[in-house]
């Protein structure tokens, strides 16, 4: 099993992509979903304590895809964990706007790790976000096969991670994060680790859903070109202790493929994000 897609499917899948990137283009809010102001967090340590995160202000629309860079060690990764939930010993305010009217989670994480439990099956790893909740085999068992239908990744229901391709996992991770349905889905440098081709293929697999579910979408990379392909905006952090040093509207046309991008835009973007992040890496790097 090596699990990646046919060309037949890329073709297939880059056409839903501009599809729903217009109908979703038609329909998106500017209105704010997060807003973050005054947010630090020191980690206390044995010599001195380390501040990782120092007046964080950021406003993130509903329904927007926005992109977090910094240089390692800035805190993207911290700030993401305050955002769900799984770190509240921080300074500062946090709020969310959306809300579930099931009063489920209103958001989910996907790792760079994929995460998924290896005694179980593809199927059942998908749905246990929903069998937490509470949620009936059936009912969570079709949800889950329609986030696999939509990953590609049906045939391999009953299979066990062992047997996927590194791809595939990060595909059973993305479709699950999906199956929980969260109104903010936070995403830790989930593709960082794979080979481009791969990468290219969930990133547009990732558009097509975020298209159709209209869910708002945190991401964070090291990779600027990503960065501009996936978001509507993006945030270009400072050194530790992180902070917001710039944000910048991506205003290029979807679906931003190899093909349609504007290279003198494109390139005109990515040179001055790197210009923005250049001396937070090296500062970084100083340490």
């Amino acid at each position: 099993m090596n699990g990646e897609p046919p060309k037949a499917f890329n073709e297939q899948n880059s056409k839903a992509t501009e599809m729903a990137e217009t109908s979703r283009e038609e329909s998106v809010t500017e209105s704010p979903c997060i807003r973050a102001r005054g947010v630090g967090k020191t980690y206390a340590a044995r010599s001195d304590d380390v501040e990782a995160l120092a007046d964080v202000d950021l406003t993130i629309h509903d329904q927007e895809f926005f992109c977090l860079l910094g240089p390692s060690g800035c805190g993207k990764s911290t700030f993401l964990r305050i955002l769900s939930g799984l770190d509240s010993d921080y300074t500062g305010t946090v709020e969310i706007s959306a809300a579930r009217a099931d009063g489920g989670s209103v958001t989910n994480m996907v790792f760079q790790e994929h995460g998924i439990f290896p005694w179980k099956t593809v199927l059942d790893n998908v749905a246990f976000g929903l069998k937490m909740d509470g949620v009936e085999k059936q009912r969570r068992h079709e949800k889950a096969r329609t986030y696999l239908e939509k990953v590609d990744l049906a045939e391999f229901a009953d299979s066990y991670p062992h047997q996927l391709s590194g791809g595939m996992k990060q595909r059973v991770a993305i479709a699950r994060a999906f199956t929980n349905d969260p109104e903010v889905l936070l995403m830790d440098e989930p593709f960082g680790v794979l080979d481009a081709q791969t990468k290219r293929n969930l990133q547009a697999e990732l558009l097509s859903l975020w298209s159709e579910t209209k869910k708002t979408v945190v991401y964070v990379t090291h990779d600027i070109e990503e960065a501009i392909t996936l978001g509507d905006r993006l945030a270009v952090m400072t050194a530790r202790p992180g902070g917001v040093k710039e944000v910048l509207d991506v205003d290029l046309p979807r679906p931003r493929t190899r093909g349609s991008i504007p290279t003198d835009e494109f390139t005109t973007l990515r040179e001055r994000v790197w210009e923005l992040l250049s001396d937070e890496v090296q500062q970084s790097v100083e340490r």
